[in-house]
Order: structure tokens, then C-alpha cells, then sequence
């Protein structure tokens, strides 16, 4: 997985799956507020039967790395179930 955060020119933010070549995201999700520090997903588009959803470029602003537990979470829920233990400078 290529988990990525695709911010649009209409300030939404997803999450998901990223494939650069195609301009494409798998299972999008916008973060929604749970608690603080705390975030839950919601479909982007919650009707559609695609899993993929293909982006035009010019509502692209910027694609980045989300830090590691975001992807975890996302992983968690979409993925294999498999998460990457957090680094807890201990050295082993």
C-alpha cells in the first residue's frame, strides 16, 4: 500500500490508497474529529460502488506522507490489519 494524504483545491483532505501514474486513490477517506488527539474515517464518496477513484490533476494541490499513525490506523482498517510498531528509541 502506497498510503498517502491528497489535499484538493476544494480543501479536502483524503486519505488512502495513492497510485501517482493514474492520479488514482483506493478506499478514500476525509478525517473527521472524534477526540482530541483522535480521528475517525468516513468514505469520501460513500455511494460509490469504485473502490478506485481517479483524481483530474488540476484539483490536485499537494500529495504527502502521513506521519506513522495515521498510516497504522488506515492500515488497520483498510489493509492487512498489520501496523508498524512506533519507534520508541530503545535500542535493541
Amino acid at each position: 500500500m502506497n498510503i498517502k494524504l491528497v489535499k484538493l483545491t476544494t480543501a479536502e483532505e483524503l486519505i488512502g490508497d495513492w497510485d501517482q501514474e493514474k492520479n488514482s486513490i483506493i478506499n478514500p477517506v476525509v478525517m473527521v474529529p472524534m477526540a482530541k488527539d483522535k480521528v475517525g474515517f468516513q468514505p469520501w464518496v460513500p455511494l460509490a460502488e469504485e473502490e478506485e477513484i481517479f483524481l483530474k490533476e488540476q484539483h490536485i494541490m499537494t500529495v504527502v506522507t502521513p506521519d506513522s499513525k495515521l498510516q497504522n490506523e488506515y492500515k488497520r482498517v483498510f489493509g492487512s490489519g498489520l501496523v508498524i510498531p512506533e519507534e520508541s528509541g530503545i535500542i535493541h
